[in-house]
């Protein structure tokens, strides 16, 4: 991770599992501080803020996003709170980043662009794999042409876990609609991704658990995923080319491992020696010891975790650099990909 000049002061918005693999990467970033925490209790604020030398606690969101000293607002409240508490940072002049899915639908996430245009601040929508060097590879990899023209791609995120909690379009599909966007958008046509065909099946909550869509993109390119949080696939992703294949191999969605095996011949038989490139983790992050009277060492609650130094840093950077938006996941690339969920949502 580069250094920088000034100090980034973060606030976290919540205190679960993933607020604490993040504060675990803040507090190793160059030149960046977790200044407070914003629970909706004041024993939750401290119990997290003294478990990870937080100094200030904050016993509701709103006092944490209000505070003066505080440049970010890292949204990792629940999912239907996200709007609200974007809205709320963004009202207190604060850059966001935020948990996926930041918003239900594609008009609720203009809302939230529209409230940071207007107040002048970054807002980054957390869906970290963009952020992933095997990422960056994929995209390098498709423009060199190794693979021959791309012509489609799909993406599998099944998990049984969550079931009826939420949606597992916006859990788990998100990333599939992105994955897709990345490998199959090309800049230099113009046009939509459109939704082609979905089914899903619906919890008894009411909340879809497995869902599957096709997706054709500018270019005669057809995208496909599937979807679920009531059973398991293998959490992988190919992206198809007339001379070959892009393989990238669970975890797709945080990514240390891109393999291209390249397909000519008769009836693309002969296929040559697989190249593989893997990118390790950063070096430089581990699991830190808590500083509460415990004084354990829980480790990170998710896969690659230490992979959210990727996109902190760029959230950093983008503030520093005053910019509004991350050129890795712009604004329109956002709402988008939300507008795909929801239309595939509406489908079936």
């Amino acid at each position: 991770m580069s250094e920088a000049t000034s100090t980034v002061r973060w606030a976290i918005l919540g205190s679960g599992a993933i607020a604490s693999d993040m504060v675990q990467i803040l507090k190793q970033l160059p030149n960046c501080e977790v200044l407070a925490v914003g629970s909706r209790s004041v024993e939750g604020a401290k119990r997290f803020g003294d478990r990870w030398g937080i100094p200030r606690k904050y016993g509701s969101y709103e006092e944490a996003a209000s505070d003066k000293d505080v440049d970010v607002c890292y949204i990792a409240t629940p999912s239907l709170r996200h709007p609200q508490d974007c809205l709320l940072a963004i009202k207190n002049g604060k850059a966001v980043l935020c948990e996926k899915s930041m918003a239900p639908n594609d008009t609720i996430a203009k809302e939230i662009f529209d409230a940071a245009k207007e107040a002048n601040v970054l807002v980054v929508h957390g869906v970290w794999s963009r952020f992933f060097p095997a990422m960056q590879k994929v995209r390098q990899i498709i423009d060199s042409g190794e693979i021959g023209e791309v012509r489609s791609a799909r993406a599998s995120f099944c998990q049984n876990d969550g079931a009826g909690s939420c949606s597992a379009l916006l859990e788990t599909g998100i990333y599939c609609a992105q994955f897709l966007q990345w490998v199959l958008e090309d800049k230099d046509v113009s046009g939509s991704p459109i939704v082609r065909g979905a089914a899903k099946t619906i919890h008894e909550s009411g909340n879809d658990e497995h869902v599957t869509a096709i997706i054709e993109f500018p270019s005669k390119k057809i995208g496909s995923f599937e979807c679920s949080l009531a059973h398991c696939s293998d959490r992988s992703a190919t992206i198809y080319g007339s001379g070959g294949v892009i393989e990238i191999p669970f975890p797709f969605w945080c990514p240390t491992t891109v393999k291209v095996t390249k397909m000519t011949g008769l009836g693309s038989q002969k296929w040559s020696e697989p190249e593989l490139y893997e990118f390790a983790l950063p070096a430089d992050i581990v699991a830190l010891k808590t500083e509460d009277a415990d004084a354990s060492t829980p480790g990170f609650n998710f896969c690659n975790s230490q992979g959210l130094a990727y996109e902190a840093a760029e959230v950093n950077r983008c503030f520093r650099e005053g910019l509004t938006e991350t050129p890795s996941f712009t604004t329109a690339q956002c709402i988008d990909i939300l507008r795909l969920i929801t239309e595939i949502g509406n489908y079936a």
